[in-house]
């Protein structure tokens, strides 16, 4: 779940990164910091969402 959750962003944040070098000549870091660590913990809580939860833990099934 976790290489799923990353994935995105961390493309993202690269491809933002060489873009803002080659436009700008100025990386805006802490911005693109937060907004890379925002979509990961979203995606992280969509991907844990997901995931189905067992209601009879620890009972037999009879």
């Amino acid at each position: 779940m976790f290489r799923k959750s990353i994935r995105f962003p961390l493309i993202f944040f690269v491809v933002s990164i060489i873009w803002q070098l080659i436009v700008n000549k100025e990386v805006m870091w802490v911005d693109y910091i937060g907004i890379c660590l925002i979509m990961f913990l979203f995606i992280l809580f969509y991907n844990w969402s997901k995931v189905p939860y067992k209601w009879k833990k620890g009972k037999d099934d009879k």
